[in-house]
């Protein structure tokens, strides 16, 4: 399985050819694609600063609908502390919310994140980024 990231998925609601060509190809590859309850807070906060709330929420479902959730429980609650300590050491500053996507993606025991922003993501330790 793969982790979908908040900009992969915007970039699916933009209809970019990119995005859907990498989201084809993971089907083809049979990668059951899943998404951090993170990335969906993300995704609906960009919904509800739009002009068009309801528009906006109805296209993030579409996108969601075939998705697995991956819910934060306490392996990546404490996985996330792990992987912010250790970046804290290493003098890594990263965005909060992209370190609790990809703890949350390995507590399930995935390790391949797709995005567009791969320069933040390639300095977690155990994460593999794939992008488009």
């Amino acid at each position: 399985m793969v982790c979908l990231d908040t900009t992969f998925l915007i970039d699916l609601l933009r209809k970019k050819p990119e995005a859907e060509k990498k989201l084809s190809s993971l089907m083809k590859r049979s990668d059951a694609p899943s998404v951090a309850v993170v990335t969906l807070g993300e995704l609906f906060y960009g919904a509800y600063k739009s002009k068009n709330v309801e528009m906006e929420k109805e296209k993030i479902n579409g996108v969601l609908g075939g998705l697995l959730m991956l819910e934060l429980d306490k392996y990546g609650a404490e996985k996330f502390g792990q992987l912010l300590a250790s970046l804290d050491q290493a003098g890594q500053k990263i965005n909060d919310r992209d370190v609790l996507i990809a703890a949350i993606a390995m507590s399930k025991h995935e390790n391949v994140i797709v995005t567009r922003n791969s320069k933040d993501f390639e300095k977690i330790p155990g994460i593999v980024v794939e992008s488009y």
